[in-house]
């Protein structure tokens, strides 16, 4: 079994982690901890089961299509649960990813791409 998820990035991101994999990031969401009041992050990649847009509050111009080959109970312990109301997010392990995903690059904003060959990553001459 696998599961479908998408990431956001830039189009130059998209194409190094096509080539060589994530890396892990710290997103901190603006959210803070109810008994400190210290601010809360996570390290890891973000993934989502639909892609995110700026409305969302995630930029970039490319889509990356990520099949994880877990079920979605492997998938749950990175799970963000009601960060987004349409939406499921997870933020996992750079190299829990690695060792599970296939990526692809699904899209990319046809205004700032140029001429962009979706599926090896690279420029199309």
């Amino acid at each position: 079994m696998s599961v479908t998820v998408f990431h956001r990035t830039t189009i130059g991101d998209a194409r190094r982690i096509a080539k060589e994999g994530f890396g892990d990031l710290e997103w901190d969401f603006g959210l803070y901890d109810a008994r400190s009041g210290e601010e809360v992050s996570v390290t890891g990649v973000l993934l989502a089961d639909r892609p995110l847009g700026r409305e969302d509050g995630i930029d970039g111009d490319a889509v990356l299509e990520v099949k994880l080959d877990v079920t979605e109970d492997d998938l749950a312990g990175f799970e963000l649960e009601g960060m987004l109301w349409d939406a499921r997010v997870w933020v996992a392990p750079a190299e829990w990813v690695a060792d599970h995903a296939t990526v692809r690059i699904a899209s990319v904003d046809p205004s700032t791409s140029g001429f962009f060959d979706r599926n090896s990553g690279e420029p199309e001459f």
